[in-house]
């Protein structure tokens, strides 16, 4: 499955309509336990970390699949959330370092 379509999946379960502390822990948790979710997101991970998404697919990533608002709606700007997202879910310890 392509990195777009993979991130797109996983944004959509665990943050669409979800506070973004609690979608965190509950991707962490999933990464964690399963290893579809581990497979899943070290492709995710090495696609956001090398920025191999097509022009306005970061973008299409936080408005529509993680339904997240932006301080300016860019790429730029979707890759700074999309970052912290990667920080996030691969710390070690309970925080949770908000956007």
């Amino acid at each position: 499955m392509k990195e777009f379509q993979l991130a797109e999946s996983f944004l959509r379960e665990f943050f669409n309509y979800e506070h973004y502390s609690n979608a965190i822990q509950k991707a962490r948790a999933a990464i964690l336990s399963k290893n579809e979710y581990q497979e899943k997101w070290q492709k995710i991970s090495i696609a956001i970390k090398e920025r191999n998404f097509q022009p306005r697919e970061p973008l299409s990533l936080v408005n529509h699949a993680a339904n997240q608002v932006l301080d300016e709606n860019s790429d730029n700007e979707a890759y700074v959330w999309l970052d912290k997202l990667v920080y996030n879910l691969e710390m070690q310890d309970v925080k949770v370092d908000e956007y």
